[in-house]
Order: structure tokens, then sequence, then C-alpha cells
């Protein structure tokens, strides 16, 4: 029973911060192959519920800016910071396609990395595939060297 409570806690970790999730399974000493799996899994949920869904929120991000503006009590953030315009002329080019689609699910965090996935290239179809790609390696190298980190 123990054991299913670790593979459920890497499940849940996994639908959010990809990147540690085999932590768990790796300090209780479970093998490769269920900790890959269980990662996986709870990163390709994450992925596909927010990939599918993410013209919802961002349509309704931009609803509740118009409540705002609407209402008067919106504050105007800085649009053009240095991190906006280095996203924006990455974005533009073919090694940011391919950087954005592969890290941004694995760095910064599965729903908001999807998301970002989504909004920039919805259009090209392989981002989706790319992306899925990426959860399943890099599933395998992370729980690979985590493993190897804990013994």
């Amino acid at each position: 029973m123990a054991d299913f409570s670790i593979y459920l806690a890497m499940v849940l970790l996994a639908t959010f911060k990809f990147m540690f999730a085999a932590l768990p399974g790796a300090v209780a000493g479970l093998p490769f192959l269920g900790i890959y799996i269980s990662i996986t899994t709870g990163g390709l949920i994450s992925f596909n519920v927010f990939y599918f869904m993410a013209n919802y929120f961002i349509k309704r991000t931009l609803d509740n800016k118009l409540k705002k503006i609407k209402a008067g009590t919106y504050k105007p953030k800085k649009n053009f910071t240095k991190m906006n315009k280095s996203l924006v002329k990455l974005k533009m080019t073919t090694a940011g396609f391919w950087i954005i689609t592969i890290a941004a699910p694995l760095v910064i965090s599965v729903p908001i990395g999807t998301i970002v996935v989504a909004k920039f290239y919805r259009h090209h179809k392989e981002s989706y595939w790319i992306s899925t790609a990426s959860l399943l390696i890099f599933g395998a190298v992370f729980t690979y060297l985590i493993q190897l980190l804990v013994s």
C-alpha cells in the first residue's frame, strides 16, 4: 500500500513539476520502469489537459482583464521587459520553436509551459507531438539521473 501512495505522489507531482517528480520514487527505491511510467503518466495527463484547454485559459484571462479595465481597477503592467523581448525574439526563430516546444513544459512547469507552447505554436500541428515526445524522452532521462544521484 505504501508503494501505491508513492506512485500516486509521483503522478500528482509530475502534473506540475515534471523535473523533480522522480525523486520520491528514487528515495523509496522503486524500480526504474515504475517511476518512469508514473511520472510520464502525470506529465502527459497535465500536458494534454492544458494544451487543449489553453484557448479557454487565454480567453478567460483576457476577459478578466477587460472586466478590470471597465471597472477602473486595472493596473497596467510593464509589457516590454527584457525577458519578454528576448522571449519574443526567440519565438520568431526556428531554434526558438524547438527550444520552446521541448523545454517549456519541462523547465517552467507543465501547465504554464504547455500554455506557452499552445499560445505560440498551436497553429503548428507538430508542436503537440514534439512536446509529447520530449516529455517521454526526458522522463527517462530525469528518472535515470535522479536514480544515479540518490543511489
